[in-house]
């Protein structure tokens, strides 16, 4: 298996972002999920939310770096296909990366102020989470006034919009695989050689 990407398929290290953005993204609803519905106690409330966040603080650095990545590397040639399949697929990969970027950036303005007030955050339980301060000064805003716009677009995008990208990209993937039977999933996961 190549580390870096080939005109054919991925490499290790393109598949290894892809799937652990997956995994990350279900983690994190799993624990939003688990403090909405399922926590009675505050110490469980808690921990649902400081697992959201540390595992939301961790996505946006593993973004980050899978878009190095991604610039750093060639893309595997698509699938033949008509020209409208391959703009939606093209649309939609763009959109996913849009998501990728809003929601981590989204979720954590929207407790910076709670955060710059003294409440705490603590990323896996091994310190403490820092605020961006000087964000009034760069950008003319206060944390305050960017929490309620922050938790608004987090909290739509991530009821609505995310769940609809991820189907929609599943299901593609499903469809190329079961019923146009080329190598677009094949390309994007783990084969022994």
């Amino acid at each position: 298996m190549h580390v870096k990407n080939t005109s054919e398929a991925y490499g290790s290290i393109a598949k290894w972002f892809h799937w652990t953005t997956a995994v990350l993204f279900l983690s994190s609803y799993c624990a939003i999920y688990y403090r909405n519905w399922f926590a009675e106690t505050d110490i469980q409330k808690w921990s649902g939310i400081q697992l959201h966040l540390s595992i939301g603080v961790s996505l946006g650095v593993i973004v980050i770096l899978r878009i190095i990545w991604r610039w750093l590397n060639r893309i595997p040639e698509p699938e033949p296909g008509p020209r409208l399949q391959l703009l939606g697929a093209r649309i939609g990969h763009y959109a996913l990366y849009l998501i990728m970027i809003i929601m981590p950036i989204s979720g954590y303005l929207s407790i910076a102020d709670y955060l710059s007030r003294g409440g705490s955050f603590t990323f896996f339980l091994l310190f403490e989470s820092t605020v961006f301060r000087d964000i009034e000064s760069f950008f003319g805003v206060t944390l305050e006034q960017l929490e309620e716009p922050a938790e608004l677009i987090h909290h739509y995008l991530g009821t609505w919009v995310v769940w609809l990208l991820i189907f929609g990209h599943i299901l593609a993937a499903l469809y190329h695989h079961y019923i146009k039977r080329d190598r677009t999933l094949s390309k994007m996961v783990f084969q022994k050689q």
